[in-house]
């Protein structure tokens, strides 16, 4: 995965409080963002 895109999921789950939200981790986050079941 690009660099960029790595560094731009990591500023939406920082900004939208994903882990504590959400309960998951920046990997569980951009795991489910690829496989394109991620919803808010």
């Amino acid at each position: 995965m690009e660099d960029r895109l790595i560094e731009t999921l990591g500023h939406y789950f920082v900004y939208h409080k994903i882990r504590e939200r959400y309960g998951l981790t920046f990997e569980q986050f951009v795991d489910k963002w690829q496989r394109g079941v991620w919803e808010a």
